[in-house]
């Protein structure tokens, strides 16, 4: 089973994502993978974080500066010690979560390395993708008017579908 969310920006897709995590894991079920905050500051985006769902370990993903591997105004950080991590945890869980699948995720090779193997294994999936990648799998597009609707659709979908 892969679930992927996707939908314009501010429209709740983290949220939801996040929701179904924690309703899952209130039951019981583990579940492993990442997930990448904006972090603000005096109200503009200055970068991204990566939290490790497991731990809840975090470090910098990407921010505004220069770097090596670039996405747009972003610098790529140092981040193979918490990906290798989130990796070793993967064949420990029930689920696999992550937010997002997205051009600067694929654009790192240790975090690219978790995404391939969520998609290739037979655990459940449940990602968050940006709006120009395709995999395969159920897709919910999120809106302002049908995500609360789609968050109890996707969670139930995930609860029945546990083995």
């Amino acid at each position: 089973m892969k679930i992927f969310i996707t939908g314009n920006p501010g429209v709740g897709k983290t949220t939801t994502l996040m929701y179904i995590i924690n309703e899952v894991k209130k039951r019981g079920i583990s579940v492993s993978g990442f997930y990448c905050p904006e972090v603000r500051e005096n109200g503009k985006r200055i970068g991204f974080k990566i939290i490790d769902i497991s731990t809840g370990k975090e470090k910098w993903l990407a921010k505004v500066g220069e770097g090596r591997i670039r996405v747009g105004k972003y610098a790529v950080q140092q981040v193979d010690d918490i990906a290798n991590e989130i990796y070793s945890s993967l064949s420990n869980s029930k689920i696999i979560a992550i937010d997002e699948i997205g051009p600067m995720e694929l654009s790192i090779p240790s975090i690219k390395r978790i995404i391939d193997y969520a998609l290739k294994t037979d655990k459940p999936l449940i990602a968050v993708v940006h709006r120009n990648i395709k995999e395969e799998g159920k897709i919910y597009t999120l809106t302002l008017s049908n995500r609360n609707v789609l968050k109890e659709e996707i969670l139930n979908e995930i609860l029945n579908n546990i083995s």
